[in-house]
């Protein structure tokens, strides 16, 4: 008797909640997108029209959030795949279970063609003028749903990292410098330059390429050394990233065209953080009267800085990566296989800090010998807390604090992104 009362239960319970999705036709489609709202195309089943109208309103916003609508989030789930406990009953509970809903709703026009259902119930065709963005940020702001990189202002990204200081640099080909890339083409100086200045115009610091030569050549003059100009110029710049131009012109009696490319490359990593490429319309003006427009352009409204802004802001969550290389002195008397101070094998304690000290624990080691112990892509916190920001630096000497602590004799150095510890 338990079983069959159990059993009507459950077919009761099921019916309720396929009622429940019912009532959310999960049909809107995109038509298109004008200023800050989507304009979609929905239906509403209720027991009126007035209800069938709120209906409407309400599909819209649940297929949104749980089911996706193309053109809208790349197609996803606003809540995502999956959602948390937490973000189905903030959405039931404070959106579609209050008049909430009606702060994203800017329009609702009803179709003539009103149809009944085989229950008797109304069903309206309606178009909905939907704020995408506004609800997208009221689940950000409450801690639903995380902020996409994409979406992360260049303001936002100034607080919540520190931004990075540019150097444009001529394009180069195999085996040429820069400074013989700068003497190779007359009209890249002129590019560089004006690229400089829409940086500028966007609040960002740049540093001078010829005046980074210059300092080069007299530091290499004087000191010497195994490393190459380019390397120098990067290395001793101050710059986090370079930014190469290519310049190409092609002029013929009805006027002169410029072609300009962009790369950004993270001097630390190596990394490509942004591409760009424009050609201008072909006018009769100077290669500079045409550049300098379309430098600021493709800069600012163009999106290459924003591609760089986007790129940073996932440093935000995942952190800057290093690398930090160990290696044993070869007059030590102790290898990365000595049991130190009785606790375990000295390149196992190495391996656990840096397991407990990167960010997430995301780090990837490299290679292991009796002497030498390397890490690559450890990615270490970055963020700006009280005006201070964590960097490699911090990174470091809370690792030679640790190590010292252990009595060992060590010797430390960073260079860019990467921190070579040498123990004694």
């Amino acid at each position: 008797m338990k079983k069959k009362i159990f059993l009507i239960f459950q077919f009761f319970f099921i019916g309720i909640v396929s009622m429940t999705a019912q009532d959310y036709m999960g049909d809107a489609m995109l038509v298109k997108i004008v200023d800050n709202y989507a304009v979609l195309e929905c239906s509403g089943i209720g027991k009126n029209k007035k209800d069938a109208i709120e209906m409407a309103k309400k599909s819209a916003v649940y297929t949104y959030l749980y089911s996706g609508i193309q053109g809208l989030n790349n197609g996803r789930p606003l809540l995502g795949i999956s959602p948390s406990k937490e973000a189905r009953e903030y959405a039931d509970n404070k959106v579609l279970g209050t008049s909430n809903y009606a702060n994203y709703i800017r329009n609702c026009e009803i179709s003539d063609d009103v149809n009944k259902t085989r229950d008797k119930q109304i069903q309206v065709k309606a178009t909905i003028e939907f704020y995408y963005q506004s609800i997208e940020r009221t689940l950000v702001n409450n801690g639903i749903i995380d902020r996409k990189a994409a979406d992360i202002a260049m303001a936002d990204t100034y607080e919540a990292i520190a931004m990075p200081t540019i150097m444009v640099v001529p394009f180069k080909k195999d085996g040429e410098s820069y400074k013989e890339a700068l003497t190779a083409n007359t009209d890249v100086l002129m590019a560089i330059s004006k690229i400089n200045e829409g940086f500028i115009a966007e609040g960002v610091e740049t540093k001078d390429i010829v005046t980074c030569i210059d300092n080069a050549d007299m530091y290499m003059a004087k000191m010497g050394g195994n490393m190459s100009l380019d390397d120098m110029i990067l290395a001793n710049s101050g710059a986090d990233i370079a930014v190469s131009v290519r310049v190409s012109k092609d002029e013929n009696p009805s006027g002169l065209q410029i072609s300009l490319f962009l790369r950004a490359i993270e001097i630390a990593t190596g990394n490509t953080l942004a591409d760009k490429a424009e050609t201008s319309a072909r006018k009769r003006a100077t290669a500079e009267a045409i550049c300098g427009p379309m430098a600021k352009y493709m800069v600012g409204k163009g999106g290459f800085l924003k591609q760089i802004a986007t790129r940073l802001a996932t440093k935000i969550s995942t952190g800057q990566s290093i690398t930090v290389y160990f290696t044993i002195d070869p007059s030590s008397a102790i290898n990365m296989d000595t049991e130190i101070n009785n606790i375990m094998p000295l390149s196992d304690i190495l391996i656990s800090w840096i397991k407990r000290h990167s960010q997430g624990g995301r780090y990837h080691s490299q290679g292991r010998t009796e002497t030498m112990l390397a890490f690559s892509d450890i990615f270490i916190d970055n963020s700006v807390e009280d005006g201070m920001q964590s960097d490699i630096n911090d990174f470091s000497l809370a690792l030679y604090q640790y190590l010292k602590g252990l009595n060992l004799s060590i010797r430390r150095s960073i260079n860019g992104n990467r921190v070579d510890i040498v123990i004694l």
